[in-house]
Protein backbone atom coordinates (compact mmCIF):
# COMPACT_ATOMS: atom_id res chain seq x y z
CA UNK A 1 0.00 0.00 0.00
CA UNK A 2 2.83 2.56 1.17
CA UNK A 3 4.48 2.00 -2.68
CA UNK A 4 1.19 2.52 -4.44
CA UNK A 5 0.57 5.80 -2.19
CA UNK A 6 4.24 6.82 -2.81
CA UNK A 7 3.90 6.01 -6.49
CA UNK A 8 0.90 8.28 -6.75
CA UNK A 9 2.16 11.03 -4.61
CA UNK A 10 5.69 10.43 -6.97
CA UNK A 11 4.03 10.81 -10.08
CA UNK A 12 1.90 13.91 -9.39
CA UNK A 13 4.81 15.68 -7.92
CA UNK A 14 6.70 15.60 -11.42
CA UNK A 15 3.23 16.18 -13.20
CA UNK A 16 3.39 19.26 -10.88
CA UNK A 17 7.06 20.48 -11.36
CA UNK A 18 6.99 19.24 -15.51
CA UNK A 19 3.59 21.91 -15.63
CA UNK A 20 5.74 24.75 -13.64
CA UNK A 21 8.51 24.23 -15.95
CA UNK A 22 5.76 24.20 -18.79
CA UNK A 23 4.54 27.21 -17.87
CA UNK A 24 7.73 29.10 -17.22
CA UNK A 25 9.43 28.02 -20.78
CA UNK A 26 5.87 29.67 -22.56
CA UNK A 27 5.32 32.79 -19.73
CA UNK A 28 6.22 36.36 -20.69
CA UNK A 29 8.15 37.67 -18.05
CA UNK A 30 7.21 41.27 -16.64
CA UNK A 31 7.33 43.28 -13.70
CA UNK A 32 4.44 43.70 -11.99
CA UNK A 33 3.19 45.44 -8.55
CA UNK A 34 1.62 43.54 -5.37
CA UNK A 35 -1.10 45.95 -4.97
CA UNK A 36 -2.66 44.03 -1.77
CA UNK A 37 -3.49 40.63 0.01
CA UNK A 38 -6.14 38.72 0.13
CA UNK A 39 -6.50 36.42 3.63
CA UNK A 40 -7.27 32.76 3.26
CA UNK A 41 -11.12 31.98 4.16
CA UNK A 42 -10.19 28.92 6.62
CA UNK A 43 -9.39 30.46 9.30
CA UNK A 44 -7.27 27.55 10.72
CA UNK A 45 -4.87 28.81 7.74
CA UNK A 46 -2.39 32.15 7.85
CA UNK A 47 -2.02 32.03 4.20
CA UNK A 48 -2.51 35.10 2.42
CA UNK A 49 -2.81 35.06 -1.83
CA UNK A 50 -1.17 38.40 -3.29
CA UNK A 51 -2.93 40.51 -5.51
CA UNK A 52 -0.98 42.18 -8.08
CA UNK A 53 -1.18 44.22 -10.98
CA UNK A 54 0.98 44.09 -14.54
CA UNK A 55 0.93 45.60 -17.80
CA UNK A 56 0.87 42.81 -21.00
CA UNK A 57 3.25 43.66 -23.76
CA UNK A 58 0.49 45.32 -25.92
CA UNK A 59 -0.14 47.85 -23.30
CA UNK A 60 -3.52 46.09 -21.16
CA UNK A 61 -2.80 46.42 -17.98
CA UNK A 62 -4.20 43.66 -16.26
CA UNK A 63 -4.85 43.23 -11.79
CA UNK A 64 -5.61 39.66 -10.75
CA UNK A 65 -5.42 37.70 -7.20
CA UNK A 66 -2.96 35.13 -7.29
CA UNK A 67 -4.54 31.52 -7.23
CA UNK A 68 -1.57 30.59 -4.62
CA UNK A 69 -1.58 31.55 -1.14
CA UNK A 70 1.68 31.93 1.04
CA UNK A 71 2.36 31.97 4.70
CA UNK A 72 4.99 35.04 3.77
CA UNK A 73 3.94 36.35 0.60
CA UNK A 74 5.37 39.64 -0.96
CA UNK A 75 3.96 42.75 1.04
CA UNK A 76 1.70 45.43 -1.00
CA UNK A 77 4.13 47.89 -2.82
CA UNK A 78 6.47 45.61 -3.39
CA UNK A 79 8.08 45.40 -7.24
CA UNK A 80 7.97 41.32 -8.48
CA UNK A 81 8.75 39.59 -11.92
CA UNK A 82 5.26 38.22 -13.13
CA UNK A 83 4.96 35.47 -15.47
CA UNK A 84 1.86 35.49 -17.99
CA UNK A 85 0.56 33.14 -20.63
CA UNK A 86 0.66 35.45 -23.54
CA UNK A 87 -2.94 33.19 -24.74
CA UNK A 88 -4.33 34.26 -21.22
CA UNK A 89 -2.86 36.81 -19.66
CA UNK A 90 -5.60 36.30 -16.43
CA UNK A 91 -3.68 33.03 -16.12
CA UNK A 92 -0.49 34.80 -14.31
CA UNK A 93 1.75 33.85 -11.45
CA UNK A 94 4.57 36.16 -9.89
CA UNK A 95 7.49 34.32 -10.54
CA UNK A 96 8.81 32.42 -7.48
CA UNK A 97 8.78 29.03 -6.39
CA UNK A 98 5.53 29.32 -4.20
CA UNK A 99 3.37 30.62 -6.91
CA UNK A 100 4.17 28.58 -10.31
CA UNK A 101 3.50 25.17 -7.84
CA UNK A 102 7.47 23.94 -8.19
CA UNK A 103 7.66 24.05 -4.37
CA UNK A 104 4.93 22.28 -3.59
CA UNK A 105 5.97 19.49 -6.51
CA UNK A 106 8.92 19.30 -4.93
CA UNK A 107 7.42 18.39 -1.21
CA UNK A 108 5.27 15.67 -2.96
CA UNK A 109 7.85 13.82 -5.35
CA UNK A 110 9.98 14.10 -1.58
CA UNK A 111 6.88 12.47 0.17
CA UNK A 112 6.60 9.94 -2.69
CA UNK A 113 10.04 8.61 -2.94
CA UNK A 114 9.85 8.89 0.98
CA UNK A 115 6.48 6.17 0.73
CA UNK A 116 8.29 4.39 -2.09
CA UNK A 117 10.96 3.76 -0.08
CA UNK A 118 9.38 2.90 3.04
CA UNK A 119 7.43 0.21 1.61
CA UNK A 120 10.21 -1.18 0.24
CA UNK A 121 12.13 -1.78 3.15
CA UNK A 122 8.36 -3.06 5.18
CA UNK A 123 7.81 -5.61 2.39
CA UNK A 124 11.33 -6.92 2.78
CA UNK A 125 11.02 -6.48 6.62
CA UNK A 126 14.17 -4.76 5.98
CA UNK A 127 12.31 -1.81 9.08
Amino acid sequence: MLFILGSANLAFGVWTLRRAQRFRDRGIRVSGLVTGLERSSDPDSNACYPVFRFTTRDGREVEITSRYGESKPPRPGDHVTVLYDPEKERNARIDTGGQDGSTIGMWVVGIGLFLITLGVLTTFRIV
